[in-house]
């Protein structure tokens, strides 16, 4: 069995791995919002493709979310105001 030196253990994050993920996320929103919703709530990182449906999955929810209260807003403001 072979062991590993200390400086071999543990190796921080590069600068130009960090910059490329934040690129990446730029270029990306929906990629964002699915590493967000991954990292808040401890699920396993999904396979890519996996990750994809997510993402679809999770825009899907917000734009439903979104819908709804534009017409509770609508509907409201037209009860109250007519």
């Amino acid at each position: 069995m072979q062991t590993l030196s200390a400086t071999m253990r543990y190796s921080p994050p590069s600068r130009i791995g960090l910059a490329t993920r934040i690129i990446e996320t730029a270029v990306s929103p929906l990629r964002l919002l699915v590493d967000a919703f991954v990292n808040t709530f401890g699920i396993t990182r999904p396979a890519p493709e996996a990750e994809a449906r997510a993402g679809r999955a999770i825009a899907l929810m917000l734009l439903a979310v979104l819908s709804l209260l534009i017409v509770a807003v609508w509907v409201l403001r037209s009860a109250l105001f007519h």
